[in-house]
């Protein structure tokens, strides 16, 4: 029978590991695809209804809540530098023709309009759907913190910087469930990917700031992604086919017969297909064809002695094939190598019967 304990415990742990990324992984891509395929096409929408609105022909309407453009006439106040956001952007305080309360407008930037006017100039505020989009004077004009002009940039930018962080996640819990079982965890699977993601994701979110267009931001971000993508996809390999280092695991002598899933690979008579189950017991260690008495067995000879134990590599193609267990015992047999894979929670019986 198959011993040892704590395998449910390591799976509800492993599961764990892979489902808190997997979790990431997608609440950022529903995050990136509410933005991309609904909030970015209603600003695209509204910023293009803004710009096609004539003006409203006759007097503006006192909310300026039209689809066309009220043009509403008044006189400047006061003016205020900004130095923030929210309340701190640059103001014009003004009052309409025959009011007497006056009203703040805050403005994206300090612009050319900004720094031409002064109290007591006149000017007319551009009003369309009940809020305040732009100031005009004269030949001047410049959009107000309220404006849809470029309103899809934020948000298109944040899309695009969440795609590749959720993919990145994805990547991690890939790596975790390939991961061999018991095996410590390593930080390259999860570091290679993240500085994959974080470079995409900065290019992403930048791209959408410095470029004039959707299309031009995409491709600055697909023309990145493709050499990131392969670099960490070359250097996750090369660490993947390094040859994994030791691992201490204390032998233990049984008392009798033990039975457990398993394989012995290499230059010994033993690597028979169909002989899947190691028997540990006072006698030594053994290949059998199963756990039932009568099943063939192959005697592992008594000169084969254990050299390390380490997670099972992709580099093993004969152990990987084997299929019996994510942990190999290198043993040596003379000059001829033999591999012994088997569950890490077996490895202690097996390394108590190889000399």
């Amino acid at each position: 029978m198959r011993t040892g304990a704590g395998g449910p415990g390591r799976a509800r742990g492993a599961s764990a590991a892979v489902a808190t990324p997997v979790a990431l992984s997608l609440g950022l891509l529903v995050v990136a695809g509410c933005l991309l395929g609904w909030y970015v096409p209603g600003a695209l929408a509204e910023e293009a209804a803004y710009r096609s609105a004539p003006f409203c022909p006759g007097a503006p309407a006192p909310t300026g809540s039209r689809e066309c453009l009220d043009a509403v006439p008044g006189t400047v106040v006061a003016k205020e530098p900004g130095g923030g956001r929210g309340s701190r952007l640059p103001g014009l305080r003004w009052t309409t023709d025959g009011r007497s309360a006056p009203s703040w407008v805050r403005l994206e930037e300090e612009g050319a309009l900004f720094s031409s006017v002064s109290p007591g100039d006149r000017v007319r505020v551009v009003r369309w759907r009940g809020a305040e989009r732009a100031v005009v004077a004269g030949p001047l004009r410049q959009e107000t913190a309220a404006t849809p002009v470029d309103g899809h940039r934020l948000p298109y930018a944040v899309g695009l910087g969440l795609v590749p962080l959720g993919g990145v996640f994805g990547w991690v819990a890939y790596g975790w469930a390939r991961r061999p079982e018991g095996a410590a965890r390593a930080s390259w699977p999860v570091s290679v990917p993240m500085a994959c993601g974080l470079v995409l994701g900065a290019v992403g979110f930048f791209g959408p700031l410095v470029t004039d267009g959707l299309l031009d931001a995409l491709l600055l971000s697909a023309g990145t992604a493709v050499p990131v993508l392969a670099a960490g996809a070359w250097l996750l390999r090369r660490r993947r086919n390094r040859p994994p280092g030791p691992v201490e695991v204390l032998p233990r002598l049984p008392g009798r017969e033990r039975c457990f899933p398993g394989a012995v690979v290499g230059a010994v008579p033993c690597e028979v297909a169909g002989f899947s189950t190691l028997v540990a017991g006072p006698e030594g260690l053994a290949v059998a064809a199963g756990e039932e008495p009568g099943a063939a067995r192959c005697r592992v000879p008594g000169s084969v002695a254990a050299v390390r134990v380490r997670p099972r590599a992709h580099t093993d193609a004969r152990a990987v094939r084997a299929g019996a267990g994510d942990w190999v015992v290198e043993c040596r047999d003379g000059d001829r190598e033999v591999l012994v894979v088997a569950a890490r929670e077996d490895l202690p019986w097996v390394l108590g019967v190889l000399r």
